[in-house]
């Protein structure tokens, strides 16, 4: 049994030894608080300058001859003449690029189904190679494939789109061999894009 000196003791030393943790701690988080480099605390640094983010470009949509077949319509370049009509086929080009629209027949349930329905009827998805998909009209999902069948003169895009119970498909074409001169592919991205925004269906 320990008298009462030892326990008095005993108890000074766990005081100390408490007090000694509750310094460390208290030294350990006010270094934390404070800037590694010139010392002074986080807490009062001003917040940083947002970084303005560039915004998106806006796509003009294509305002040259209007291309109507059943259901719906787009409009191609204003350089664009007429090279193909077979009724609800409509073909548009100039010496650089070209547009076809028609009319699609699926019986399939989704944008997703459409899409590999085609691929399949058309040489299968070694040559109809599927792309992220895209948007037209500003509104409308569209399946999106690259035909990579190596032709040395046309990289042909083709662009599927559904609505309601009607389909379409926009095949846009590269001429690899252009004139005056081949658009460049950063070129032909922004032909496409305008190409694809002029679209609307005949509710829009």
């Amino acid at each position: 049994m320990m008298s009462r000196g030892e326990r008095v003791r005993l108890v000074a030393a766990c005081v100390g030894l408490v007090a000694v943790l509750a310094s460390g701690c208290q030294s350990s988080g006010e270094g934390t608080d404070a800037d590694p480099v010139g010392g002074s605390p986080t807490s009062s640094s001003a917040p940083p300058t947002p970084v303005p983010t560039a915004t998106s470009t806006v796509v003009e949509p294509a305002d040259g001859p209007r291309i109507k077949v059943p259901g719906a319509s787009m409009h191609g370049l204003a350089t664009y003449t007429r090279n193909s009509d077979f009724g609800i086929v409509q073909g548009f080009r100039d010496g650089q690029s070209g547009v076809t629209l028609a009319p699609a027949l699926t019986d399939t349930a989704s944008l997703d189904a459409f899409a590999k329905e085609w691929i399949r009827q058309h040489d299968g998805p070694k040559v109809q190679v599927r792309q992220d998909d895209a948007v037209a009209g500003g509104k409308y999902n569209a399946w999106h494939v690259v035909d990579e069948t190596s032709d040395p003169q046309y990289r042909v895009h083709t662009f599927g789109v559904m609505f309601l119970d009607s389909s379409w498909t926009i095949t846009i074409r590269h001429n690899l061999d252009g004139v005056p001169q081949p658009l460049t592919d950063d070129e032909m991205q922004g032909v496409t894009d305008s190409l694809l925004a002029s679209f609307k269906t005949d509710l829009d």
